[in-house]
């Protein structure tokens, strides 16, 4: 399973040691880490592959924001989550409520 950050420019870009660190407060392991530039060229998109996976589309929510993702964006996601762990999207949408934006 991966996680997904949007760190903002300006906010300290992350590292394996940091995530290791605060993953490990919460029970999963960080696995591999890859940081790109986001399109608009002035944050970083991060996914990082954890283990083990997260049960709840809430708890990867938690996870991002507990690893420095946007908040704004998490914020978002945490909606989502919430309509995706209940079952109110349909199932196309549960596949893919936790998105990079382009």
């Amino acid at each position: 399973m991966t996680l997904r950050l949007d760190v903002d420019a300006g906010r300290p870009l992350v590292t394996l040691g940091t995530l290791t660190v605060l993953l490990r407060r919460a029970g999963v392991r960080p696995l591999w880490l890859m940081q790109t530039r986001s399109p608009g060229g002035k944050g970083w998109h991060v996914e990082c592959a954890v283990y083990p996976a997260p049960r709840t589309a809430m708890e990867i929510a938690a996870l991002q924001a507990v690893c420095g993702s946007d908040r704004a964006r998490e914020a978002c996601n945490i909606q989502r989550a919430r309509m995706v762990d209940t079952r109110q999207v349909p199932v196309w949408w549960r596949k893919r409520f936790n998105v990079l934006y382009e």
